[in-house]
């Protein structure tokens, strides 16, 4: 269970709707061990891969999400009432709903490939983080505000234990977290408005449904 939480929590902060088709790649080191995540964006429908073994395809109106394993080929779904509830749960052993720490912007600057960047901290209850901040990100203002209302439409305690997105004045194109006694370094490759193909929404017939421990 821990571990497919681990997974869900860090799925969930990666979605983000908007109006226009979206695909945005980014590069996780998470304790020395690095991976990349396209996530693929259409309307209401996300999809998001973990390299090659995991992905996710979530609605963001619906509320429902289904977590792909590709190498034992087995599914995970849950509509809306059951990812709420794992994420009460989650919440609760997270400390509850505690009010979230806003970000603090230190004045120092710095540029990010093409982005000049100003550097935030911040230090909450699951842990600390730096984050470098474009504000000149082109539609920034859309992925954050999808983002955020996602995370709180689904009832992901990560929501009020982070910075929300919108509490940038631009586009997060790299973080450093300690969260939870993991280390972890993000940094966006590429964020492109460009068309998305509704098959890529489509859930596989030959994968064998699991139902999700402890609901």
């Amino acid at each position: 269970m821990k571990a497919i939480f681990h997974v869900l929590f860090i799925s969930l902060l990666a979605y983000a709707t908007a109006h226009a088709d979206w695909v945005v790649v980014q590069k996780s080191t998470t304790d020395g061990q690095t991976s990349e995540s396209t996530l693929q964006i259409k309307g209401d429908q996300t999809r998001m891969d973990q390299g090659k073994e995991m992905s996710v395809i979530a609605n963001s109106t619906a509320g429902t999400s289904v977590m792909l394993m590709h190498a034992q080929k087995v599914m995970m779904k849950m509509d809306a009432e059951s990812v709420k509830k794992l994420m009460a749960r989650a919440g609760a052993a997270l400390g509850g709903n505690q009010p979230a720490a806003a970000p603090t912007a230190t004045g120092q600057k710095e540029k990010v490939g093409e982005y000049d960047c100003e550097i935030y901290t911040w230090t909450g209850a699951l842990g600390t983080g730096k984050f470098w901040i474009a504000k000149d990100f082109p539609n920034f203002k859309d992925l954050n505000t999808a983002q955020d209302n996602l995370m709180n439409a689904m009832g992901n305690p990560a929501a009020a234990l982070m910075p929300k997105a919108s509490d940038f004045a631009g586009m997060a194109v790299k973080s450093e977290l300690q969260i939870m006694g993991k280390t972890v370094t993000s940094e966006l490759v590429s964020a492109k408005q460009d068309p998305v193909d509704e098959a890529v929404f489509t859930i596989p017939t030959d994968y064998q449904e699991m139902k999700v421990p402890g609901l």
